[in-house]
């Protein structure tokens, strides 16, 4: 993925090109301070996420996203702010800016909100192709209407939300999913460890403890990063929807307010506490009510 970036300090600059470069996000293939002259090279260079500073003299990143926007620029939005001014952020949200990262910038933050980005970039382009296949399938009116999302797709789409579709994790918890509403088992009738024989039974994977200890470790990264992803944007924004929906319902609101802490007074990344089950009975119930 390519990236611009776009912020008056030449410091922050150079720490969000350092950051992607090092992390193996993308590419940095353009960077500005003078927003004006900014658009003219964005729109010529067409980067896949425009990383923008709230704050610039002359024109700020909320008129300068407008202004891209009118141009037919289709690319993502990350906005930077080192301010917690909610109406502001709320005219970011409106104008079309998905995701905040907070100043002065760090790394675990800056990346996960990027990886963020990336998955419903990749997201979005496998559904178009989706979509393109389907189109040239001739469907009766009856099929269509009668078409419905399914489970795969619906849970793409809530780990997706969650930052985590990239995740080795989230392939495991796609064929747990499928698998319970598939066979109409609900969850909280299964033992983890059951489930994790039968998901390894439908790889061909032979269930001894050693493949089980691998799944569930598996599962625990995915859902370590769902947490982080989660708990970087309750700093950015406390009041936004997806943090609202997520953070409680599929974990244990101590152990976020402990990750936005850690990320927050940059301490050392701690092992958080999850708890698989409840997380697996949320991402179970959130897929089977949206059927």
């Amino acid at each position: 993925m390519n990236f611009y970036i776009l912020d008056d300090d030449i410091s922050t600059r150079k720490m969000l090109q350092r950051i992607i470069r090092e992390e193996l996000l993308g590419d940095v293939i353009g960077d500005g301070e003078d927003p004006i002259e900014a658009e003219k090279e964005i729109i010529h260079l067409q980067p896949d996420v425009v990383l923008v500073d709230l704050l610039m003299p002359l024109q700020d990143g909320i008129e300068t996203v407008q202004h891209l926007i009118e141009k037919r620029f289709q690319g993502k939005f990350i906005m930077i702010s080192q301010i917690e001014n909610k109406e502001m952020v709320a005219r970011a949200y409106q104008t079309g800016v998905e995701y905040f990262i907070h100043k002065p910038v760090n790394r675990i933050e800056v990346t996960a909100v990027i990886r963020r980005v990336l998955e419903r970039i990749k997201m979005e382009q496998s559904l178009l192709k989706i979509k393109e296949s389907l189109n040239l399938l001739p469907i009766t009116s009856e099929v269509k209407q009668n078409r419905k999302p399914n489970t795969i797709q619906l849970t793409q789409e809530i780990l997706s939300d969650l930052g985590i579709l990239g995740e080795t994790g989230s392939k495991d918890m796609i064929e747990i999913m499928d698998y319970l509403l598939h066979h109409d088992i609900d969850i909280k009738n299964i033992s983890l460890k059951s489930l994790y024989m039968q998901i390894l039974h439908n790889y061909n994977i032979d269930p001894n403890e050693k493949n089980i200890k691998a799944l569930e470790q598996r599962l625990r990264r995915a859902i370590n990063q769902a947490m982080t992803n989660l708990a970087s944007l309750g700093l950015t924004d406390y009041a936004h929807p997806k943090f609202e929906h997520f953070a409680t319902k599929f974990f244990d609101f101590h152990e976020v307010r402990l990750k936005m802490n850690e990320i927050d007074e940059k301490k050392t990344p701690r092992t958080s506490r999850v708890n698989i089950r409840k997380f697996l009975h949320a991402l179970y119930v959130e897929v089977k009510s949206r059927l």
